[in-house]
């Protein structure tokens, strides 16, 4: 058993067993406390280099370092070491979390797939955001085998007297780090009883201040001076180590060029002898272009240097199996270094800053390179840090992006768009933000439309992809499927190194552009940008492609082409998905798929189960109508009209309060509230729902209210008009279903044997061929029960299978259900027409005009008006009277 990826302990440490003694405690939680000097990291490291226990070493570099970058840092550094199973969920938390995986779900998951106890020990516990703080303590109250070992330099949660009462915490502070005398001593190679052990006693007994004390005086001797080790060199600890500074700079010029280099290497928290190489060669006024790898000799220089530096106790080396190795300065050393250089003028920290930053996006630390973009005004190289990582980003960074982006000039989100696009898609995401995420996603549009112009193709890919989605999802349908044909034929035409410079984002641009081609009618370029957005995962080994899969499956499915649908719903079985993705916004047109196939054979249960996966993100995933119509599927199929309704409205008005329901979007759900209407047994608010602009699904909804009205003939007229407008509409499987189930339902109803023989036939062979069923149930009973008239007369094909004793649920009943109206509503119902207004109504019902007007409210919405003279049309379609007796009966009449 060992504790993996434990930083190289230095040379000079002075072994301390009384602290490895601490850490070796029982308790759940270690935590040493203390300012900088104090040893804390070389005392963990030192334990941990003994220690019989399996773990790992997380050192935190960036401060407020949230949920999603502490789990992936963990998963990271677990797969790197070797101690992750291949099933294991955290093998795939990167994307995992960049599909709505919950953090601590997943480590939790993946924790417990560890064998035995298992130690986190976490240098800088501090740089954690509060939040991550308190879920890694609830994490390790959970799980009886984790236990944590952690260091800090400031308050954090684990400094909170009432953990003490919930938590086995042992805390180790600074006056046990302190030094005692007999090791003050053995540091500074004198007498205990000598002054030089009484000043660092006096100053606190501070190990880096009893290290820098003996290399000063040590410095001393080896020029000649007589080493003065009583000599007091300092008040305070920074104070200090700025005199070590000028001891150093006061020496031979060898120590000159040391103390140069780590000047000029000090804008770097952690670097590797390449970086600090390019640093030296920039700061000694070298022209060399961003990536230009320095020369060997330059490399090895830096390397000694670096060597030097951890043995004079600057700074450690860390060390981990399947990575390079990388150099940390002690923090207030650098400190101190950095200090010194900000002296030299702000145009040499520029230039050191951005070569930090250039590197640091090359090895993988997106936030941090975006951090010093931001901080030096950079808005260039922070829009191609964004364009490479905004995924990541986002899923790691919110709170950290919020606040590195606090006051940046509306000028700068006008223009650079991916600036603005990373804000608006962190504000979407949060629901409470919809507003500001409107707000910026109009910057985006704006600034992309003004930079795209001299941009490469990559770029132009990436923005037009922001343009179509900030337009789609501010429900600008129409107006968001130009940037997506332009974007996609951008694509298309690229060469190899365009799609190189496109890098990860690739899958997903392609995917963006996909759901746009969806959402306006264009089913095959669609599943065309799917299947390219699936291919080019697998062969980079991108996760994205796999909601490539997802979309192709929903598509299919929604489009009704069930066998091409089950077929990759059974291919993505096979798959391994980073957890969360499946109930997440990634997984949602997969989840659609499994709920459509299950409906097709009648089975609500299953469909429910599946979209009751997606709750937890229904809220802001844009696909919500296409959620709610299959709900609203769902409840019609069990006979429960009212919840159908019920479910529809509150899900609308939710949406509406996020600013996210367009006129698109209530014309799209057009079809929905038609059918929950017509299954209340209210025909003129389906027509009325279903609206004046003839497409061809709106004909098809058409056509089903006049069979409701128990016009057969009207219905094939309708249908036939739907049919020739594929010219300019193309019929999807299912639309092409519902037209044939609907016409084969007239024309049984018609005294046209001929022709009702033909179009039975000619549509249970095309249900049977799509592996339909819910074309079936959504015809009125009436004329379900006509055609197995004639197909069971005909012998039909298939028809065995469709007898009236296992004939599929009608959502549309032949006579109209009791619970419709209540004994009040048909009251109402009655005195309306007789009646000129409400003062009349009132008098007639013997009632106030207030419980009139309340309850015309209720009868109006049941009737899907908003008028009197609507409510007329409404009580004449449904066949009421005027007959008190014959409204009443009326409630169970036939439609017809």
């Amino acid at each position: 058993m060992t504790i993996s990826g434990v930083p190289r302990i230095p040379t000079w440490a002075l072994p301390r067993p009384r602290l490895s003694a601490r850490f070796d405690d029982e308790h759940t939680v270690v935590l040493a406390h203390a300012p900088a000097g104090y040893g804390k990291t070389v005392a963990m490291a030192q334990w941990a280099a003994e220690a019989e226990a399996s773990g790992v070493w997380l050192r935190i570099r960036e401060r407020q370092l949230g949920a999603g970058a502490f789990v992936e840092l963990l998963s990271r550094e677990l797969e790197l070491l070797g101690l992750l199973a291949s099933e294991n969920p955290l093998r795939m938390a990167a994307d995992a979390l960049a599909g709505g995986a919950d953090a601590w779900q997943l480590a939790r998951a993946g924790l417990r797939g560890l064998t035995g106890p298992f130690v986190l020990a976490i240098d800088s516990f501090d740089h954690l955001h509060r939040d991550t703080q308190l879920a890694l303590l609830d994490l390790a109250h959970e799980l009886s085998s984790l236990n944590i070992r952690a260091t800090a330099r400031q308050q954090s949660i684990l400094n909170e007297p009432a953990l003490l009462l919930t938590l086995e915490l042992a805390r180790i502070d600074a006056s046990e780090l302190a030094l005692t005398t007999a090791e003050a001593a053995e540091i500074l190679g004198v007498d205990p009883a000598s002054d030089a052990v009484a000043e660092v006693l006096a100053q606190g007994g501070v190990p880096l201040f009893a290290k820098l004390m003996e290399t000063a005086h040590a410095g001393e001797g080896e020029h000649g001076a007589e080493p003065s080790r009583n000599r007091p060199l300092g008040s305070t600890l920074s104070a200090l180590v700025d005199s070590f500074i000028r001891l150093q700079l006061a020496s031979v010029p060898v120590d000159d060029s040391f103390m140069s280099f780590l000047t000029a290497v000090s804008p770097a928290e952690m670097m590797d002898a390449d970086l600090a190489a390019e640093l030296m060669s920039v700061a000694r006024g070298g022209v060399r272009a961003i990536g230009e790898a320095p020369s060997a000799d330059e490399v090895a220089y830096a390397k000694a240097m670096l060597d030097r530096a951890e043995a004079e106790g600057l700074g450690l080396w860390n060390i981990s199996p399947g990575r390079a190795s990388s150099f940390s300065f002690t923090p207030l050393i650098q400190e101190s270094f950095e200090r010194r250089l900000r002296a030299s003028g702000p145009g040499r920290v520029r230039e050191l800053t951005i070569t930090v930053a250039h590197w640091e996006l090359a090895v993988g630390f997106p936030f941090a390179a975006l951090r010093r973009a931001v901080q030096l005004e950079d808005w260039a190289f922070a829009s191609r840090v964004i364009r490479l990582h905004w995924n990541e980003l986002l899923r790691n960074h919110g709170e950290q992006l919020r606040q590195l982006f606090r006051g940046t000039p509306l000028a700068v989100l006008r223009s650079h768009p991916f600036v603005a696009m990373l804000l608006a898609l962190d504000a979407n995401r949060q629901g409470r933000s919809r507003l500001r995420a409107l707000e910026y996603f109009a910057l985006a549009r704006f600034a992309a439309r003004k930079y795209r112009v001299n941009s490469s193709p990559a770029d132009r890919a990436v923005l037009r992809a922001i343009e179509t989605a900030s337009l789609r999802v501010s429900g600008q349908f129409t107006a968001a499927l130009a940037p997506a044909l332009d974007g996609y034929e951008t694509v298309l035409a690229m060469s190899p190194a365009d799609r190189d410079e496109l890098g990860r984002t690739e899958p997903t641009v392609l995917n963006q552009f996909g759901t746009t081609f969806f959402y306006s009618d264009l089913e095959e370029e669609a599943l065309a940008a799917f299947a390219r957005s699936t291919a080019v995962g697998e062969a980079k080994g991108l996760t994205a492609g796999l909601q490539g899969i997802a979309l192709s499956a929903g598509t299919l499915a929604i489009g009704g082409d069930m066998p091409e649908a089950r077929g990759l719903v059974g291919e993505a079985a096979g798959l391994t998905w980073p957890e969360g993705w499946l109930t997440g916004y990634m997984g949602s047109f997969l989840q659609l798929a499994e709920a459509t196939l299950a409906l097709e054979a009648f089975d609500t249960d299953t469909a429910e189960q599946h979209l009751r996966s997606l709750d937890a993100h229904r809220e802001t995933i844009e696909h919500w109508p296409l959620l709610a119509h299959v709900d609203a599927l769902i409840d019609l199929l069990r006979g429960e009209i009212d919840r159908a309704r019920f479910r529809l409205h509150a899900e609308v008005k939710m949406q509406q309060r996020r600013r996210a329901v367009s006129p698109q979007t209530m014309s799209r759900l057009a079809r929905t509230r038609a059918l929950i209407e017509l299954a209340a047994g209210n025909p003129f608010a389906a027509e009325k729902a279903l609206g004046t602009r003839h497409t061809a699904r709106t004909l098809i909804g058409l056509a089903r209210v006049a069979l409701v009205r128990g016009k057969p003939e009207h219905a094939v007229r309708l249908l036939l008009q739907a049919g020739q407008s594929d010219g300019f509409e193309r019929l999807s499987s299912r639309s092409e279903a519902e037209l044939l189930t609907l016409r084969a339902g007239a024309l049984s109803l018609m005294d046209d044997q001929k022709r009702a023989d033909v179009a039975v036939r000619t549509a249970l062979e095309f249900l049977q061929q799509r592996e339909q069923g819910l074309a079936l149930a959504m015809m009125p009973a009436h004329a379900l029960d006509a055609v197995f008239v004639v197909a069971d007369r005909a012998g039909l094909a298939g028809a065995e299978s469709r007898r009236p004793g296992a004939r599929p649920p009608a959502m549309i009943p032949a006579s109209r259900p009791k619970s419709v109206f209540t004994p009040r509503e048909l009251a109402l119902i009655e005195a309306l027409p007789r009646t000129a207004n409400n003062a009349e109504l009132a008098r007639s019902l013997s009632i106030s005009p207030n419980t009139v007007k309340t309850q015309l409210r209720g009868l109006y919405r049941k009737l899907g008006v908003g008028t009197r003279a609507d409510a007329f049309s409404a009580i004449a379609a449904m066949g009421f009277s005027n007959d008190p007796a014959e409204v009443a009966e009326s409630s169970l009449e036939p439609f017809e």
